[in-house]
């Protein structure tokens, strides 16, 4: 009642604070050791504006731990979890020796860059534009090498999830999900290997150039719009 009985316009700010637990049921239908979520939440009314609206917040952190005094016999998940493990594993071998095989061909190539360089000055006396020299660096293998770190990365941290250790889903998401992406796009150059195909993939490389230059020059335009609707629709809507 003393709460309620505060002078509005004196209102600075409100912090709640309060835990939640939830039990993740359905593992008890796999006959695994249910998980137990803890969630930490606050929720701040801001006020120290005083611009007559209240700015809202909320955070959230989860704590996750396998349950205790749970008594569930046969457990078969638990040898899934562990064959998951093992591919997670394996996964990360290979890819580890990708990213080595692709790191080894292109300090080669930088090493052959530096021999052909070296050879067209003392042959004929001329330097070698940078265009030329990048003609050494196979895109492809650069492409190949950042999925396979994003990849090693996004597996032990979701090895790390499935050991209960963190609880970090979001960025083994965006690693594991970008990753996955930019493999998908390296499966193009095999594509390459066919006649038919191998004319739509010189045309997307001559083309990319300037599709990027007009991506850039319409991008100006789109974040023009973007904050042009952020000044004018920001007041009214919270997204």
């Amino acid at each position: 009642s003393s709460f309620f009985s505060l002078e509005f316009y004196r209102l600075i700010q409100v912090e709640i604070s309060f835990k939640l637990k939830g039990i993740a049921l359905q593992t008890i239908h796999a006959r695994e050791l249910p998980d137990c979520y803890a969630f930490q939440n606050t929720i701040t009314f801001n006020n120290r504006a005083h611009s007559g609206k209240i700015k809202v917040y909320f955070d959230s952190d989860t704590d996750i731990q396998e349950c205790k005094d749970w008594h569930i016999f046969n457990s078969v998940l638990q040898k899934n979890s562990q064959y998951i493990l093992v591919f997670d594993g394996f996964v990360i071998l290979s890819c580890l020796a990708s990213l080595i095989l692709c790191t080894r061909s292109i300090i080669l190539a930088w090493r052959l860059q530096k021999r052909f360089v070296t050879f067209f000055l003392e042959k004929y006396k001329r330097r070698v534009c940078y265009a030329d020299r990048l003609e050494f660096l196979n895109g492809w293998y650069v492409l190949v090498i950042i999925s396979d770190v994003m990849t090693i990365i996004g597996s032990i941290l979701k090895m790390e999830i499935k050991a209960k250790n963190l609880t970090s889903y979001d960025v083994c998401s965006i690693l594991l999900g970008t990753s996955t992406l930019f493999v998908w796009v390296g499966v193009i150059r095999y594509l390459g290997y066919f006649q038919t195909y191998n004319v739509l993939i010189l045309t997307m490389q001559a083309s990319l150039p300037k599709v990027l230059r007009f991506c850039c020059c319409a991008g100006m335009i789109y974040l023009g719009y973007t904050f042009c609707g952020w000044i004018v629709l920001g007041p009214y809507h919270e997204k």
